[in-house]
């Protein structure tokens, strides 16, 4: 059921003035393509929507960030007004979901490792109640993680960080870097499926 747009704000905020108290102004701002507006709202919320992405995935890390790019450039081209911070983030979730769907229709060999991993596990009927369920899912399975497999993990996927920022932090040479992340990958998407089941 769509709700109408609120009116776009008579006065527009400055490069700094974004808030998520003021979702309208925001949303105002990326509706017009504003620069700072994106640059804000992807220092805010960058991690958070690499994260669901990470967990639409389901730790997979090329498929992760298609789906985030994807997202990304649906915000762009069809932002809309919103009320609330609320409706903000189930308007990026839903654009990450279907994102991921439509990725997941095109083809390629990470989308069908995705598929299988869709067949195999049905998501509540509800988006709200799905979205939660995979998240709670990815942040236990994180918590069973030791804190430098967790360091590792967050580093690449959420905040985005280098091999080499990576490694230089950890000692580690690039190669045994990306060695240790497809292990834990693998292990996470084993954690996250024991979660949901």
């Amino acid at each position: 059921m769509d709700h109408p747009e609120p009116a776009i704000p008579e006065t527009l905020p400055s490069k700094e003035a974004f808030a998520f108290g003021d979702v309208p102004c925001l949303t105002a701002a990326l509706k017009r393509g504003d620069e700072a507006a994106f640059a804000w709202l992807h220092r805010n919320w960058g991690g958070r929507i690499n994260r669901y992405c990470f967990a639409l995935a389901a730790g997979d890390e090329t498929f992760a960030g298609e789906i985030a790019q994807a997202a990304w450039l649906r915000l762009v081209r069809h932002i809309r007004l919103m009320k609330d911070e609320q409706a903000l983030w189930n308007w990026i979730a839903c654009a990450a979901r279907h994102a991921a769907s439509d990725l997941r229709r095109t083809g390629g060999r990470y989308l069908r490792a995705i598929s299988r991993f869709a067949e195999w596990w049905e998501p509540a009927t509800s988006d709200t109640k799905a979205d939660h369920s995979l998240s709670v899912a990815l942040e236990a399975a994180l918590q069973k993680l030791a804190p430098e497999e967790r360091s590792l993990i967050e580093g690449r996927y959420f905040a985005g960080e280098s091999l080499e920022t990576i490694g230089a932090r950890h000692a580690l040479s690039v190669r045994a870097v990306e060695g240790r992340l497809a292990r834990l990958r693998t292990r996470l998407r084993e954690l996250i499926a024991q979660e949901l089941q």
